[in-house]
C-alpha cells in the first residue's frame, strides 16, 4: 500500500494511536509466517510488522512503524494504481495484485500483495492488513523464459541465423539453438560474454568488443561483419548485430548472428574475378593491339611482310586470345562447381590423390611428385578436392626455382576426426603480399593476389 491519499505525511514519524488485533493465536501465526505482513491503521500508518517483513524489506520494525507504506515505493507504479488500491479496500473489498517495491538498500523486488480491511463490531474499518509474497526470482525466471521463447521464435526457422541476449544486471548471456549451431557447440552450452567474444578471430576480436561496449555506453545499435572460429577450429564469416532494449525496467542487449560465409565468398569471387578479368583483358588487348599495329606499320612501310615477323606477331595474338579464353573458362568451371559444392559423398582419398598425381607425372616428367600419409574414407565433394589439389600442384610446379620440382601431397588424420591435406614443395614459397591477401580475405587497390589459384583453393576448402 502507499499512503498516496495523503491522509498523513509519508515521511513523518508518529506514535501509533491504534493497535493491531490482540488475539494471541493470531500474533503467533503472523510472527511465524514466511510472508511479509504489516498492519496499518485506517489512515494508512503502519502499526505492526512481522519478522518476515523486516527480513524481506530490510526495514526494522522501529524504522517502519509510524510511517506509511510509501517507504517501500519504487516509483514503478503510477498514481492510478494506488487510487484503484485505496478505492477497493476502502469499499471493504480485498485487493490482490502484483506490486514492485524497493528494499531498504534500494534494490527492487516483486511481490504478490493481498490487502484486506479489518472492521470492528459495527463494521467500521479500523485497520488494513497487507500480506506480501516475494516472487522476484520466480518473475525473473518467467521473464527469462519469455525472452528465450521470443528469441527462439525470431530465429528458429533459419539454419544460418541465431539470436542472443545479454542481461546487463546479471551479465547472463543466452543463445538460441541457431547461434549454437553457428558456433558448433553443444545444445546446452551457455557461455559468458567473454567466452562468446573469444570465439571471434583474434584479428577481429577487438573490433567486436568495441562495438559491444559502444552499444552499451551510447545505447546505439551496431551491425558488423567479422570472422568467427567455431568449436571445431574452422573459420566462418558472420554478420552480428546488437540493439539495447528495455524490458520490464531491465536493460538488455539483444542481437542476431548470421553465417554469411557463402555470401562473403561470393563477394570475394566477384571482386577477384573482376580484378583478374580486367587485368588479363587489359594485358591481352594490349598485346593484340600492339602486334596488330606492328603488322600494319610493316605493311605501310614496304608493302610486304617478313614471314617470320608475321608468324611471331600472329602467334602472340593467338596466345593472348587463348589466355583470355582460358581465364574465362576457368571462372565458368569454378562457378558451376561452387554451385554444387555441398553435394558431398564418401570418397577414398588415397586413390583420388594417386590418380591426380599420375596425370601430372605424364604432363610434367621433370617433376617428382609423391603421395604420403593416411588413406581414410572422407565425406567431401570429389570434384572440389580434385580442383583444389590440382591448383596447388600447378602452383608448386610453375613456381619451381630449379625446373625440377619435388612436390609432396600429404594427408594426416587429426584428433577431431577431420583430415588435413597438404601440398608441399621446395620452391620460394608464397609471396608475403599474396599470403596476406588470402588470409585477410580481402583485396585492396594496392594489395592483391597475382592470380586465381590460391583464391580458388580457399573458397573450395572453406565451403
Amino acid at each position: 500500500m502507499e499512503g498516496s491519499e495523503r491522509m498523513a505525511d509519508a515521511d513523518t514519524r508518529t506514535t501509533a494511536t491504534s493497535q493491531p488485533p490482540n488475539q494471541a493465536w493470531f500474533e503467533r501465526a503472523v510472527e511465524a509466517a514466511g510472508h511479509a505482513i504489516f498492519i496499518t491503521d485506517a489512515d494508512g500508518r503502519i502499526v505492526y510488522v512481522n519478522p518476515a517483513f523486516e527480513s524481506i524489506t530490510g526495514y526494522d520494525a522501529a524504522d517502519a512503524i509510524g510511517r506509511t507504506p510509501n517507504l517501500l515505493n519504487a516509483d514503478h507504479h503510477d498514481q492510478s494504481y494506488f487510487r484503484r488500491l485505496w478505492t477497493t479496500i476502502r469499499a471493504g473489498e480485498v485487493w490482490r495484485e502484483e506490486i514492485v517495491n524497493r528494499r531498504a538498500d534500494g534494490e527492487r523486488y516483486v511481490a504478490e500483495q493481498t490487502i484486506a480491511p479489518i472492521t470492528d463490531e459495527d463494521g467500521t474499518i479500523t485497520h488494513f492488513v497487507s500480506i506480501q509474497t516475494d516472487v522476484t526470482e520466480r518473475r525473473e525466471h518467467e521473464l527469462a523464459l519469455e525472452r528465450s521463447r521470443d528469441l527462439l521464435a525470431r530465429t528458429e526457422e533459419a539454419a544460418d541465423v541465431g539470436g542472443w541476449e545479454l542481461a546487463l544486471d546479471t551479465e547472463e548471456l543466452r543463445w538460441t539453438p541457431g547461434t549454437r549451431r553457428i558456433h558448433g557447440v553443444e545444445p546446452a552450452y551457455e557461455p559468458s560474454i567473454e567466452e562468446a567474444i573469444e570465439f571471434y578471430h583474434p584479428t577481429d576480436r577487438r573490433t567486436v568488443r568495441t562495438f559491444v561496449e559502444r552499444a552499451l555506453e551510447w545505447e546505439l545499435p551496431y551491425d558488423v561483419e567479422a570472422r568467427l572460429v567455431t568449436a571445431d577450429g574452422s573459420t566462418r564469416f558472420v554478420r552480428t548485430t546488437g540493439q539495447p532494449v528495455v524490458v520490464d525496467g531491465a536493460t538488455l542487449l539483444r542481437g542476431t548472428i548470421q553465417d554469411v560465409t557463402e555470401q562473403t565468398a561470393r563477394r570475394q569471387q566477384l571482386m577477384v574475378f573482376n580484378r583478374v578479368l580486367r587485368h588479363n583483358l587489359r594485358n591481352g588487348l594490349n598485346v593484340v593491339a600492339g602486334r596488330a599495329d606492328g603488322l600494319l606499320t610493316a605493311l605501310d612501310a614496304d608493302g610486304d611482310l617478313s614471314t617470320d615477323l608475321a608468324r611471331t606477331d600472329l602467334d602472340a595474338i593467338v596466345s593472348a586470345a587463348e589466355e583470355l579464353l582460358d581465364v574465362a573458362e576457368r571462372a565458368r568451371r569454378f562457378d558451376n562447381l561452387y554451385r554444387g559444392i555441398r553435394d558431398s559423398q564418401p570418397v577414398e582419398i588415397r586413390p583420388l590423390l594417386d590418380a591426380i598425381v599420375a596425370e601430372y607425372r605424364d604432363a610434367a616428367p621433370r617433376a617428382t611428385i609423391r603421395v604420403e600419409g593416411a588413406a581414410p574414407v572422407v565425406l567431401v565433394n570429389r570434384r572440389a578436392v580434385r580442383v583444389a589439389v590440382e591448383e596447388l600442384v600447378d602452383n608448386a610446379i610453375e613456381h619451381s626455382s630449379d625446373g625440377a620440382p619435388t612436390v609432396t601431397v600429404r594427408t594426416r588424420e587429426r584428433a577431431d576426426g577431420s583430415l588435413e591435406l597438404a601440398v608441399a614443395d621446395r620452391g620460394n614459397g608464397i609471396p608475403e603480399m599474396e599470403r596476406e591477401v588470402i588470409v585477410e580475405g580481402e583485396e585492396r587497390p594496392l594489395k592483391h593476389g597475382s592470380g586465381l589459384g590460391l583464391w580458388l583453393v580457399k573458397w573450395l576448402v572453406t565451403a
